[in-house]
């Protein structure tokens, strides 16, 4: 099978993410008409000398450079595959058979077109696979793989899922609400006691779930976007904590997240707007944890992940402390992320042995009640723009960042992971990329959905 060299092109394309469709760039690729079509040895990005992968961990491993592994480079093209180099992790082991998929691949779907705004053209999947820097794609279809495609990275490669792993822990909330263990009604801090006497007392776990606390400190909506590269910036300062560990303490303010989370203050009502804050994952899974009395590895483990017939464990990154790092932490290959998305589709019983995902939990996910938060943020300004739905008809639920007009459920991840799941087609998209999060990869995924209608 042919695909994509790595070519000097392809690297600048990483490093910018400029769009470029000279016939050089868009290489012969034969597409394996009853398989995977697989990256050649030489486009991997596991394909480096020791010397290269020893200089990689240098530069991680020094301080300033600590905070870097969240955003695409040539660096984090090897990280984002091979994340337990460079941090604690903890296993989230598979059980029983594996749930095989059938493959019954449609190679027009290489040629599905999606509109692209940087270009102002329309583009095919297969220009963005020779353009982009995607590194896997895998759609299944009515439980059947209509098409997977490898990059730079192998079938059997564990990529980091960044802020994809966000619907974790809010599925694993959402089950505890089911049972009754938890009222999204009430505080936050009636959860997390440690939280007591500060604002998060007015913060309801239901506007944490939605992203709409109504808190400063968010990623994306502060009056100075250098939330994550600030160290000023209250996300830093929360990042740059023990229990996260995700940049350097260069203040040597010696914090814990419960200072930082105190200190925070209340900018608007909550369920106002969506304002992405992965703060707001951080306590959901820390109530989570208080109230089942198991780590977020251990109960996603047995309560989703063990139960999809999966082919391999996953895992967590975890802090330098231990904390389980469910904001953005979970690694896993691409079709056992698939699989995961499985879980809220028809296509479920094909794979586990029972419903995962209940009704009144996907009933809750479509609620559209603030709906009205949606469009204002710089998130929802986005995807407003890039799924191309009507005004007004995107909602955010359960740290799903978008519910569109059809009830397609999309969540993104930093440097362009994501996840898209069509239930009433019953369809499945899921990738990996190291870009700018800019490419447009959920535009594309839903041209395919609308495609195989």
């Amino acid at each position: 099978m042919k695909h994509l060299t790595k070519t000097t092109l392809s690297k600048a394309i990483i490093l910018s993410g400029l769009l470029s469709l000279s016939s050089a760039a868009l290489a012969d690729t034969v597409i394996a008409p009853n398989g995977p079509t697989l990256a050649e040895a030489e486009a991997l990005s596991t394909s480096r000398t020791v010397e290269q992968i020893n200089d990689i961990s240098r530069f991680f491993n020094q301080p300033e450079n600590k905070v870097k592994i969240q955003f695409p480079s040539p660096e984090t093209e090897f990280a984002w595959v091979n994340m337990s180099k460079f941090y604690p992790t903890v296993q989230v082991p598979r059980d029983g058979a594996v749930a095989e998929l059938p493959y019954a691949i449609d190679a027009d779907i290489n040629n599905v077109k999606y509109l692209n705004y940087r270009s102002e053209k329309e583009i095919t999947v297969d220009e963005h696979f020779a353009t982009k820097p995607i590194d896997s794609m895998v759609v299944i279809k009515d439980g059947q793989i209509v098409f997977e495609r490898y990059k730079t990275m192998r079938p059997q490669d564990k990529h980091l899922w960044m802020s994809v792993s966000k619907v974790t822990g809010s599925t694993l909330l959402a089950m505890l609400e089911q049972e009754g263990k938890i009222d999204v009604k009430k505080p936050v801090s009636h959860y997390l006691p440690e939280l007591q006497g500060s604002v998060w007392d007015t913060v309801k776990v239901e506007e944490s779930l939605d992203m709409a606390s109504g808190l400063n400190g968010t990623e994306h909506d502060e009056p100075t976007p250098d939330s994550r590269t600030n160290p000023d910036q209250i996300w830093f300062r929360w990042a740059a904590t023990s229990e996260i560990g995700m940049a350097p303490d260069v203040r040597g303010r010696n914090e814990d997240w419960i200072t930082v989370l105190k200190s925070m203050e209340r900018r608007k009502p909550g369920h106002q707007r969506f304002e992405y804050n992965s703060i707001n994952t951080f306590v959901i899974n820390r109530i989570v944890e208080h109230v089942s009395g198991k780590p977020l590895s251990e109960l996603f483990a047995e309560r989703v992940w063990s139960k999809l017939g999966m082919e391999h464990d996953a895992f967590y990154v975890v802090s330098p402390s231990g904390n389980t790092l469910g904001f953005m932490g979970v690694n896993s290959t691409l079709r056992d992320l698939a699989r995961f998305g499985m879980a809220f589709t028809p296509s479920v019983t094909t794979i586990a042995n029972e419903k995962i995902v209940s009704d009144e939990i996907m009933g809750k996910i479509h609620d559209r009640q603030y709906i009205a938060q949606y469009p204002d943020g710089y998130l929802g300004k986005k995807l407003t723009k890039n799924f191309a739905d009507d005004a007004g008809q995107i909602s955010n639920r359960y740290q799903w960042d978008a519910v569109t007009s059809e009830g397609d459920m999309y969540k993104a991840g930093v440097g362009g992971q994501g996840l898209y799941v069509s239930p009433s087609t019953n369809t499945v998209v899921a990738w990996f990329s190291t870009g700018d999060g800019e490419n447009q990869e959920e535009s594309m995924a839903r041209a395919i959905v609308q495609s195989l209608k």
